[in-house]
């Protein structure tokens, strides 16, 4: 049996992908394989900083109206929760300039229906959802809400659609040197299927009970392997932007096995 370790931190002899959800290792020697023998790769455990921005230059953008000015939010890129949402809306409008409330716009869950419903301090605030990069869409007012609020009184206002804080449902592990797994049905290269159960920025640390055994097509020898994680779609997870220098070099790493298959085992043992 032959262990093999990748992670996303830089080093000799890898290649790291600039979102780094990507990381080719380059073994020098190659690995050998006897090519009288049927091989598996399984994935024996990984750990992964949950830190995939939900928030980027698309959706950035909070822009509201106020005492007769339009003011504008912009969020960093980053994975926020709903309180950090409110953290920085607070922190903004309680400038005397933006409005002088730090409770001028609240955001509050609905846990039942995932819905957000706004409530607004004062009256006459408005927010404009229909502005490009809104952060709006994401807490399920539509673009085609337009201008939301701007009643007489202090008063709340509840979503048109579920909100979409938590995008990414399932993190898939592939690798380049298996064929014989399944994503949506369709055969394909995933070794492992990993929910994010933690909060932000926290470590996922996910060690399967039975591993998946996958069986690798490679012959003769292994000169390379490559890693990758997407998303339950199979679209690339950008993790090289999600935080900045905050964040640890080592976002994610994994553990695997490569050895001969049960049956290939029991065969030679007769």
């Amino acid at each position: 049996m032959i262990s093999i370790f990748a992670n996303s931190a830089t080093g000799a002899n890898k290649i790291v992908l600039t979102l780094g959800n990507r990381v080719k290792l380059n073994f020098a020697p190659s690995i050998p394989l006897d090519d009288k023998v049927d091989y598996e790769l399984r994935l024996i455990s990984a750990n992964i900083v949950y830190c995939m921005p939900n928030i980027t230059s698309s959706n950035n953008t909070l822009t509201y109206i106020f005492g007769g000015t339009t003011h504008t939010i912009t969020f960093d890129t980053g994975l926020y929760a709903l309180s950090d949402i409110n953290n920085i809306v607070s922190l903004y409008t309680g400038i005397s300039n933006n409005g002088g409330d730090s409770n001028l716009i609240v955001f509050s869950a609905d846990e039942s229906t995932s819905k957000i419903y706004i409530f607004f301090s004062q009256p006459y605030v408005e927010i404009n959802c229909g502005v490009s990069n809104s952060i709006m869409p994401m807490l399920g007012f539509p673009t085609s809400s337009g201008v939301i609020g701007g009643l007489n009184i202090a008063s709340w206002i509840k979503g048109a659609y579920s909100a979409q804080l938590n995008s990414l449902q399932n993190i898939l592990i592939q690798c380049d040197i298996v064929n014989g797994g399944y994503s949506n049905t369709q055969v394909s290269n995933v070794i492992a299927v990993v929910t994010p159960n933690v909060t932000p920025y926290s470590t996922i640390i996910y060690t399967p009970y039975f591993p998946i055994r996958c069986p690798v097509f490679k012959r003769g020898k292994i000169d390379s392997i490559t890693i990758t994680l997407v998303d339950q779609d199979g679209n690339d997870i950008d993790m090289g932007t999600a935080g900045g220098t905050d964040l640890p070099a080592e976002l994610w790493s994994v553990v695997l096995t490569l050895e001969p298959t049960i049956l290939q085992t029991a065969h030679n043992a007769k």
